[in-house]
């Protein structure tokens, strides 16, 4: 029986919806902060106690906290293995790591110079324009090579955490109104049907009928 308080902190439309579906398919029982985003980051100061880069998601259990993706789908792993949230077989575990390292480290960055180009060029809108005109070129084939590395139903042999990871992107694509590949275009209808997915767009939705809130941390 679950008995230690489990919070996800997250922002709309961020890369957080992979470990809420995570959260649902594991079935555990969680509350779901959302926080504000700015060009500064998530958040607020009280937000940066929690997490120093001020990023989503964040997500507490009891006094510990977990920051990245990545960390989130291990973590909920070991503590409920039987949702198969990452593979069991060794080599399936090297690919699951490779994917996790490949979207957050190359796909992630390449999306966030398209979302806050003054983090990185300033103000000037020149200097914006030019970068996200580059960026969009460069996004769109990672798109395309991420097409080409599906060779099945799900990114994996088995579906796993991994796909809710890649759905983040999919869906960023048709923020930035990027052409999405066909099999790229498959997978996301395939994930946005999953149970735990739909419950997690659901609660994402529900939470932003209202203004977000900053975490409270007195306690």
């Amino acid at each position: 029986m679950q008995n230690t308080k489990i919070t996800l902190y997250f922002s709309k439309d961020s890369c957080a919806i992979a470990s809420m579906a995570a959260l649902e398919e594991a079935e555990l029982r969680f509350d779901a902060t959302p926080v504000g985003m700015s060009p500064d980051g998530a958040g607020d100061d009280a937000f940066r106690r929690l997490n120093p880069r001020r990023q989503v998601p964040v997500l507490t259990v009891g006094e510990r906290i977990f920051r990245e993706n990545g960390a989130i789908f291990r973590y909920l792993n070991d503590l409920r293995p039987q949702a198969g949230l990452l593979p069991i077989d060794s080599d399936e575990q090297i690919r699951a790591s490779e994917w996790i390292g490949y979207l957050g480290g190359t796909v992630h960055p390449a999306f966030r110079l398209l979302f806050r180009p003054q983090r990185f060029v300033g103000f000037a809108s020149e200097a914006q324009q030019a970068l996200r005109t580059e960026t969009r070129s460069h996004v769109q084939k990672l798109l395309d090579e991420l097409d080409a590395e599906l060779t099945g139903d799900w990114v994996l042999r088995q579906r796993s955490a991994i796909d809710f990871y890649l759905f983040v992107f999919t869906r960023w694509a048709g923020l930035i109104k990027a052409l999405l590949p066909n099999r790229l275009a498959a997978h996301r209808a395939r994930v946005v049907e999953l149970p735990a997915m739909a419950r997690a767009l659901a609660r994402e939705e529900e939470a932003y009928a209202t203004p977000p809130i900053a975490p409270s941390l007195s306690s």
